[in-house]
């Protein structure tokens, strides 16, 4: 059987695309990996003991947030006014914000933000938080995470006498509250403390799945595969064809 140049540039394309397909193929393994060890840290963290949040845990979260980051946390103190309203959110289908309120604990001045929950809004923006409040003494239960630094400030847009954000920042959050805010901010959680102000619903952490990476890798195997097999095909007719 002749072997044409256009046949041979062919026949290493289909061959380069099947190795492409087989490289990410194994880079969604690897993804799936790292996936199930987050999952089984986030599990391991969440197993051990709630941390208050008094004078000392500030400082240690200060000094390394990361360490603390998905571990349970029971925190009390006084909201302090002065929401901060986290636009774009949906919750069951309908569209409404979150708001997220600066605890003040302890004697020493700490602040840590406490995402309370979402909240029904039809612009996914205007909201009455002050229809929410929790005032007096606060029992907050939690999951901790991390406070983002952005590079827009949060996406902080204003209208109808109130500014709202994408997402939160931190830097921007400690010019605004005027007071130190610790790295890690409180995922309030609906199964503890008490419930809500009617109208605000807590928001349970997403659900520590394994994602589609091992159906993307089956996937790009099976296109590889499906390459080779039309390749083998390929050069079996013309071999076949040019046969006397």
């Amino acid at each position: 059987m002749k072997v044409t140049v256009r046949g041979a540039l062919a026949a290493g394309f289909i061959l380069g695309m099947c190795a492409l397909c087989v490289r990410l193929g194994f880079w969604q393994l690897d993804r799936l990996q790292q996936r199930r060890e987050g999952n089984a840290a986030l599990a391991s963290r969440m197993r051990l003991p709630p941390v208050g949040v008094d004078a000392e845990t500030a400082d240690s979260i200060r000094r390394d947030p990361a360490a603390f980051v998905n571990r349970r946390v029971r925190a009390s103190g006084v909201y302090l006014p002065g929401d901060v309203v986290l636009r774009g959110r949906a919750h069951e289908g309908r569209p409404g914000v979150h708001l997220v309120t600066p605890l003040a604990v302890g004697a020493g001045g700490e602040v840590i933000l406490v995402n309370r929950g979402w909240v029904l809004s039809p612009d996914a923006v205007t909201v009455d938080a002050a229809r929410h409040a929790e005032p007096g003494e606060r029992a907050v239960e939690g999951i901790l995470q991390q406070v983002p630094v952005t590079r827009d400030g949060g996406a902080p847009s204003s209208g109808g006498g109130r500014t709202t954000y994408r997402r939160l920042d931190l830097p921007t959050l400690r010019r605004t509250i005027g007071r130190p805010v610790l790295p890690l901010y409180v995922q309030q959680l609906p199964e503890a403390g008490p419930a809500p102000p009617a109208g605000l619903v807590r928001i349970p952490l997403p659900s520590p799945g394994e994602g589609p990476h091992l159906g993307y890798a089956i996937q790009w195997f099976s296109f590889a595969a499906i390459g080779i097999v039309g390749l083998a095909i390929l050069v079996f007719r013309r071999r076949d064809a040019a046969a006397p």
